[in-house]
């Protein structure tokens, strides 16, 4: 189509559009049930470290009520108590990681229903102050780092989305081996 300007037809655009509302959908369900998990699991968890100090204080009872023989027993028991404690503590951390996760699958749900509602309007979709305040929104719409670097790739600086996900994956891989911790730790609990 040399010298020729594409342009897709209503049909198209109302394909698109129904393709963009689906994945949006899956999107938001998929979020509503990994919420659900992760809350149940949460609640489980919750549940477990409150028991698990009960654990730790019944072994001090009982050690202290059965005299020395019963130290070794005491000492296991709060050994076994600390690991189990330390893997919630693990596992709480990988609820902070599918939190982040949801906010990005919120943050591309809400760019794909904005990309969506552009495209169905033949006026707007030709309105180059509608698609300025289309990208402003979506990049206000980026709360993490991660996101907000990812923005700048793609929109700012212009480089091929493979590339830019290579980017982002090294970046990421190097930060965890750093031990960097979450941004939004605190945001969870």
């Amino acid at each position: 189509m040399t010298g020729e300007e594409f342009s897709l037809g209503s049909k198209e655009v109302q394909q698109t559009i129904l393709i963009l509302n689906l994945s949006v959908a899956q999107i938001d369900l998929s979020i509503t049930e990994g919420d659900n998990s992760v809350n149940t699991l949460i609640d489980s968890f919750t549940y477990m470290s409150r028991h698990i100090e009960k654990i730790q204080a019944f072994s001090l009872k009982i050690a202290a009520l059965a005299g020395e023989s019963a130290q070794s027993l005491q000492t296991e028991l709060q050994s076994e108590a600390s690991e189990l404690e330390s893997k919630m503590n693990q596992s709480i951390i990988a609820f902070q990681f599918y939190d982040k996760l949801s906010q990005r699958l919120e943050h591309v749900s809400h760019g794909i229903s904005g990309l969506a509602e552009i495209v169905s309007h033949e006026m707007r979709v030709k309105d180059a102050a509608e698609w300025k305040a289309f990208k402003t929104s979506v990049r206000q719409g980026t709360t993490m780092r991660e996101e907000e670097e990812l923005f700048e790739l793609v929109f700012d600086q212009h480089t091929p989305v493979e590339e830019a996900i290579s980017i982002m994956k090294q970046r990421m891989k190097q930060r965890m081996h750093e031990g960097e911790v979450l941004e939004d730790e605190d945001e969870l609990f």
